[in-house]
């Protein structure tokens, strides 16, 4: 059998090394502990699942790959699991457990309230350098699995977030911290590893989490609810007004395709569901696209270019570039609140789209946040890479959790947050606060 690498390396598993597995297998005949040899053949099974995952993608492996790597009988796997989800979510389910300990294990220790969270950090990256592959499967390989690949993922980050609560509440000046705030960090984390795992870049991780953590620092708890003052006005879309779709049948199938991706998800929609919603036929939906996945690649760049388009003018009539920031993040949550199906497929269903709808939607992020966050010459530094990637994490993170449990008339109010997250590492929490919550185009 060919040796599995991962590589140049030889790809390891929290169950040992991939070509090391069959060699694992216990001699024919009756074993004096059975519950031994079973363990052991779950093992087998776990690390051929990552071993699977790294070389050919979730979707691609199959139940026959985990039976040639593993080496153990189709029987044994039935006997383990159910099918490969089942054995793609226990591994998933292990190697979450081992980074959530990770963390846990040092904000548990005794010592100064501030280097235990910083410990805790460097702990789980160095989990996520030790077991790329591992990592990998967790952080990106989930999301092709769909919404039950995913749900552990979410219940660590629900898990992430209470840890980072009670750590903050013995750190000065981070005692009441929102929980948007909480929530946003942790995704900005996130972000920076997801992005270096996506690219097998994670051996930057740990000359990374100097920054990384002055980043998260930057956020004490804000000296005033991030409220906007005054009544939110929020104005339904006129309903006479007739959309540019009428008239462009490429830009019908993107909001068709939008459309059926909210009620079924990406994996689960079809041409058809696609058709039907755009009220085309299926010839001509292959007129415009080649595919599904070229009319979501134009779905995500219209919907995109739109954002810019609803964001970018406004910011460019405000003269203070703080100001400036603040109507910008505005103009997003209204944009997402009156498109709610572009709103799920940017921040919800992108991510059982694969990493190259993730990449292209988070281009877009980017280019935002590096706008909105330029001090103009002379009017100060302008933030790193790491902080703009961290940033922009923390902010879909807010805006993924809110469009998620279907609260879009709530997004006008996360401006401020949103506000917040960006300006507070670039002009400090007071200021960014007093920026946050103004109204109009003066402070």
């Amino acid at each position: 059998m060919r040796a599995v690498v991962y590589g140049r390396q030889m790809l390891r598993t929290p169950w040992g090394d991939a070509d090391a597995l069959r060699r694992r297998r216990l001699p024919p005949g009756r074993s004096d502990d059975r519950d031994a040899a079973r363990r052991d053949q779950r093992e087998r099974l776990l690390a051929a699942m990552v071993a699977g995952c790294a070389q050919k993608g979730y979707q691609a492996t199959s139940v026959e790959d985990l039976l040639r790597v593993a080496g153990v009988s189709r029987a044994t796997f039935y006997e383990q699991f159910d099918d490969k989800l089942d054995c793609f979510r226990a591994a998933e389910n292990e190697i979450v457990a081992g980074g959530i300990a990770a963390i846990a294990g040092q904000l548990g220790r005794e010592g100064d309230a501030i280097a235990r969270p910083r410990a805790a950090l460097a702990a789980f990256v160095g989990v996520v350098v030790a077991q790329p592959a591992a990592a990998r499967l967790c952080l990106i390989e989930s999301y092709a699995a769909g919404e039950a690949g995913m749900e552990p993922i979410r219940r660590a980050i629900d898990r992430a977030v209470l840890l980072a609560r009670d750590a903050a509440e013995q750190m000065p000046d981070r005692a009441g911290m929102p929980r948007e705030v909480l929530r946003g960090v942790v995704a900005g984390i996130h972000q920076v590893i997801y992005a270096r795992l996506l690219d097998e870049r994670e051996a930057e991780l740990p000359d990374l989490v100097p920054e990384i953590w002055d980043w998260a620092m930057s956020f004490p708890a804000p000296p005033r609810p991030l409220r906007r003052g005054g009544r939110l006005i929020v104005s339904r879309p006129v309903a006479e007004a007739t959309p540019f779709a009428s008239y462009s049948p490429e830009q019908r199938i993107i909001r068709g395709l939008a459309a059926a991706v909210a009620k079924k998800g990406y994996p689960a929609t079809t041409i058809a569901d696609i058709a039907a919603a755009s009220s085309i036929s299926q010839t001509t939906f292959y007129e415009y696209f080649d595919g599904k996945a070229d009319a979501l690649a134009a779905a995500l760049d219209s919907s995109g270019s739109q954002l810019l388009a609803a964001v970018m003018p406004a910011v460019r009539r405000t003269d203070d570039w703080r100001i400036a920031a603040r109507i910008g993040f505005e103009e997003i949550c209204g944009f997402f609140a009156a498109e709610p199906d572009f709103a799920a497929l940017r921040m919800v269903d992108v991510y059982g789209a694969g990493p190259d709808a993730i990449a292209s939607r988070d281009a877009t992020g980017r280019e935002i946040v590096s706008s909105l966050v330029r001090p103009p010459a002379g009017g100060g530094e302008a933030p790193s890479a790491i902080v703009i990637e961290a940033t922009v994490g923390a902010i879909l993170g807010v805006l993924f959790e809110t469009i998620r449990a279907g609260k879009l008339a709530h997004l006008p109010r996360l401006s401020p947050v949103l506000t917040y997250f960006a300006l507070a590492p670039v002009i400090g929490a007071e200021e960014a606060c007093e920026v946050a919550t103004s109204r109009g185009r003066g402070r």
